[in-house]
């Protein structure tokens, strides 16, 4: 079961390196194009809305109630689950397209909640009507990203994770296509302060046509899974009334989730439309950052948890709790091995990385500010991919209610840092680093979470032998120490001697570090028997040349 997972997890990982690296490339065109402070973090924050909404409104339930249930109708209908699909696909689909024309018609009340005071001043009305026009432009995204999920969940169910990984490659591409456009009309010297509304079309339909085609990409697959999808109304006697009472906790989730969301963009929002001058560190600083440690996420804990998580819930159904926990433990180790030293290589070598991805035209001036946000976010990497399984284990026992509660605490304790680092331990002069402080925020948000969460899982699974991770996370700390201080130790040398200076800079310097650690920590995993991360090096070197 194991190795099915493993595997499972390396098709979906493989589409999602190539997807994130795509990404990062998406943000190193629109950092030279649009720049990392205020003009930046306003299409930021009107792309990200489109998505933060579709979550608040369905996505939670798509995302988490959604693949448990599939996999039951699979498994005890007569029909393998045919119509129970069409029935939700549907029923989904209708539901978002009503939910798309009526956010579209609220575009200016819906970006009103995401705007500071700072920027509700008379004199910043243009920025003000570029944020409604982006917004307006990016919200028909909401129907592209449910309906993708919708479609995604049921290729999952199906056991066919690879599609919905790969897909987002398209996304970018025809992302980073309008930005290549937009940079070959409008970037002819120093960005304006404003947009043109010729820049918004641009920008705002390029990034929703990248959506669109996502979601067109998985549709052939569907039909190759063995699923022919018929439009099919109605949902009585489909038992979808009970996939809805868990939906209400999952929605209650995401909502409180979402109002942290609101109010971290417009505490970094406000970082950047501060008077204050200099560089600063803003939403475009804060989701950049965010997006950089979410690359280990993305590869290594998304992958093993979409694959887990089938069959933890046919465990679950089969009333096999030791072989749950058995199986959601091994899934955190499996993560951390890669995660524990992503997180520390973050730390060690922020400025290298964000050289690389913003250090380019009009995005090159807040690299330091960056540095700082992509460390104190780094630090809630472990606790964040910790908290992420501990949900999957409670969404297969269809346990909507427990995450809920505990999002509650989370949410709380993420707004409340993030509002008294911003508006009470930072003065109106240091305003601008808010990235930074909200980073600090979120870490210690995640940290309270796990410390929470343990306990309260351990009365659903059982402490079983096999279970357990506090002994292999030390171990998997004490190597990446060692290995990032390697690391460093050899930039050091070499800098004696060598320019580091610029992206090209940066890239060799992250080429050596990766070259020094990755033996180093292979070779202290191996001395202090971290079976994870003793796997991972196996797999790795059976795929080299030479080797069977």
């Amino acid at each position: 079961m194991a190795d099915r997972t493993l595997r499972s997890a390396g098709v979906m990982a493989a589409g999602t390196v190539l997807s994130r690296l795509l990404g990062f490339v998406r943000i190193a065109l629109l950092a030279a194009a649009i720049g990392t402070a205020l003009r930046g973090d306003i299409f930021t924050a009107a792309n990200t809305i489109p998505n933060s909404l579709y979550i608040l409104l369905a996505g939670g339930v798509f995302n988490t109630v959604l693949v448990p249930q599939l996999v039951r109708a699979i498994k005890n209908h007569d029909d393998g689950g045919r119509d129970f699909t069409n029935r939700l696909l549907t029923f989904g689909f209708v539901v978002l397209a009503v939910v798309t024309v009526g956010c579209v018609m609220l575009a200016p009340q819906i970006a009103e909640l995401y705007l500071p005071k700072e920027l509700k001043d008379p004199s910043r009305a243009a920025e003000r009507e570029s944020m409604v026009v982006f917004v307006r432009l990016c919200l028909p995204q909401i129907f592209f990203y449910g309906a993708f999920v919708l479609v995604g969940q049921v290729l999952n169910a199906r056991r066919r994770f690879g599609p919905m990984m790969w897909a987002p490659i398209a996304n970018n591409i025809v992302a980073c296509a309008s930005i290549v456009v937009f940079l070959l009309i409008y970037r002819t010297g120093d960005p304006p302060a404003t947009y043109s509304h010729g820049e918004e079309l641009l920008l705002g339909l390029g990034h929703t046509a990248g959506i669109a085609v996502q979601l067109l990409v998985l549709l052939p697959y569907l039909r190759a899974s063995g699923h022919m999808y018929r439009p099919k109304f109605g949902l009585r006697g489909t038992g979808l009334g009970h996939t809805a009472r868990l939906g209400i906790w999952t929605m209650l989730f995401v909502a409180v989730n979402q109002v942290t969301l609101v109010v971290v963009t417009k505490l970094a929002i406000a970082g950047s439309a501060s008077d204050t001058p200099g560089a600063k560190a803003g939403l475009f600083a804060y989701s950049t950052a965010m997006l950089i440690i979410l690359v280990p996420h993305g590869i290594v804990s998304v992958s093993l948890a979409t694959a887990a998580l089938p069959q933890m819930s046919a465990l679950a159904a089969d009333g096999d709790v030791t072989e749950v926990a058995r199986l959601s433990a091994r899934s955190i180790r499996q993560a951390l091995a890669i995660v524990v030293p992503a997180a520390a290589a973050m730390i060690a070598f922020a400025y290298p990385i964000v050289t690389v991805i913003a250090g380019y035209g009009s995005g090159k001036d807040n690299l330091t500010l960056m540095s700082y946000t992509l460390m104190t976010l780094a630090l809630g990497l472990v606790p964040f991919t910790v908290q992420y399984f501990q949900l999957r284990t409670f969404y297969a026992f269809e346990d909507t209610r427990t995450p809920f509660f505990l999002q509650c605490v989370i949410a709380a304790t993420n707004i409340a840092a993030a509002v008294i680092g911003v508006r009470v331990l930072l003065d109106a002069e240091h305003l601008r680093f808010s990235g930074v402080v909200l980073g600090a925020a979120y870490a210690l948000a995640y940290l309270v979470a796990v410390l929470m969460s343990r306990p309260v899982l351990g009365r659903k699974v059982p402490r079983v032998h096999g279970a357990g991770i506090g002994l292999p996370l030390l171990a998997m700390v004490i190597a990446a120490v060692f290995a990032v201080g390697a690391g460093r130790g050899a930039l050091w040398l070499l800098g004696l001697a060598v320019d580091w200076s610029g992206p090209l800079g940066a890239i060799l310097q992250l080429a050596v570090a990766a070259v020094v650690m990755l033996p180093v920590y292979a070779g202290i995993a191996r001395v202090l028997r971290i079976h994870e991360v003793n796997d991972v090096v196996s797999l790795v070197t059976s795929k080299l040349p030479g080797r069977r």
